[in-house]
């Protein structure tokens, strides 16, 4: 077992995860629903997910039927069986999970009966680091989706990813993941775990909402409360750009706005509408503060024991999920933005707006690489902006 880095705590919650969790954490619709003031809970969340399901790229009808499927047994002795663990209730109503449902696909598709899946939904398999990334170095399962920023317990691979307004946008984010900078987080990763992110998810990049008067600029944050992960990094920023960060568990987190516990919170589109804030925030703003990626991440022992065809299979699947979701998140967005701005005021700021959370945010970055360790935040760093320039 590789060695566990703990030099950030983290508390990852039943509602965490991608995200996406990742604040960023997937959840699937939060245990807070029945305070809303609407109609039932359940029925709102149901609504809301089969609003964003229909928003998906409709699969063929090869892949439906696949889909349809997946889980059906294998009678093939020489099978590989891959048991996938997620802390969400499906692979359906979000845009980043969708690409994981694609990567199943293709597996199959390439593998037929010699692959047979077992998914275990809804944290049946737990749903804190140790848990699942614990639970992934134990082989429990082999596979799990889960976003980069709930690895810090186990590995700094991905902390660079946290450190705001280091990534511009989400086109950015995709370049980053997708090139140098990417592999190297990824050889990180299974440096320090021993598990192999087979690819990265886009879950959006991260935007701002409050209930107290639009945000244009850093001067428009002060005496904000804002809850942010328990991230060191998260909570340095925001207190740079003179806000009150405060941290509170996603799972808390509609009900802490309702009760004005906190003015406001910052998250992925996709995590603003699933968790329905437009209905106790007034304010968003596009901040574009920071990029959030998923992945699906596998025990790479486990991988590099199987056959060369079963390797080629699961990699060239990683490759086509890869290359969806990059498109099915941006495209998803807009619709979700334009359902949020019937209860939000919406705020996009102009380049030089922009430029000046960049400017304060920049001054924390000699202390985020300190927390993240100078050299590898430096490769990290100059690889990202190598990538950018190309």
């Amino acid at each position: 077992m590789t060695k566990r880095i703990a030099f950030v705590a983290i508390t990852v919650l039943a509602a965490s995860l991608l995200i996406f969790t990742t604040g960023c954490n997937r959840a699937s619709g939060g245990g807070q629903a029945d305070t809303r003031n609407s109609g039932s809970g359940e029925q709102m969340i149901r609504d809301r997910a089969a609003f964003s399901a229909s928003l998906a790229t409709p699969l063929s009808a090869e892949d439906q039927a696949i889909w349809d499927n997946i889980e059906q047994r294998s009678n093939n002795p020489s099978k590989v069986v891959m048991r996938v663990g997620t802390v969400i209730r499906n692979w359906d109503e979000h845009p980043a999970q969708r690409s994981a449902r694609q990567w199943a696909i293709e597996v199959k598709k390439l593998l037929g009966d010699r692959v047979e899946f077992q998914f275990f939904w809804n944290g049946s398999l737990g749903v804190t680091a140790d848990q699942i990334l614990g639970g992934l170095q134990a082989r429990t399962n082999e596979v799990s989706d889960y976003n980069v920023g709930a690895f810090a317990e186990y590995t700094r691979a991905f902390l660079p990813l946290d450190v705001m307004y280091l990534i511009p946008d989400v086109y950015a984010g995709l370049k980053v993941t997708e090139g140098e900078p990417g592999e190297i987080m990824r050889q990180r990763c299974i440096d320090d775990t021993g598990l192999l992110v087979l690819f990265y998810t886009n879950i959006g990049m991260r935007h701002t909402t409050n209930s107290r008067r639009p945000i244009r600029t850093p001067q428009d944050m002060q005496g904000l409360k804002i809850r942010v992960q328990n991230n060191p990094l998260h909570i340095l920023a925001v207190r740079q750009l003179g806000a009150a960060p405060t941290p509170i568990a996603y799972a808390e987190l509609f009900t802490a706005l309702q009760q004005r516990v906190v003015d406001g919170q910052e998250n992925p589109i996709s995590n603003i509408y699933d968790q329905n804030y437009a209905e106790v925030q007034s304010h968003m703003t596009l901040t574009n503060h920071m990029y959030t990626a998923g992945t699906v991440v596998i025990n790479n022992n486990w991988f590099r024991e199987q056959s060369a065809e079963v390797q080629q299979a699961i990699l060239s699947a990683a490759r086509i999920a890869e290359a969806y979701t990059a498109t099915e998140t941006i495209k998803v967005e807009q619709a979700l933005l334009g359902e949020l701005s019937k209860g939000m005021a919406m705020h996009e700021l102009t380049p030089e707006q922009f430029n000046q959370f960049r400017d304060i945010s920049m001054q924390t970055w000699d202390q985020a690489a300190e927390r993240i360790g100078k050299d590898y935040f430096e490769q990290v760093r100059t690889s990202i902006e190598r990538t950018l320039v190309n």
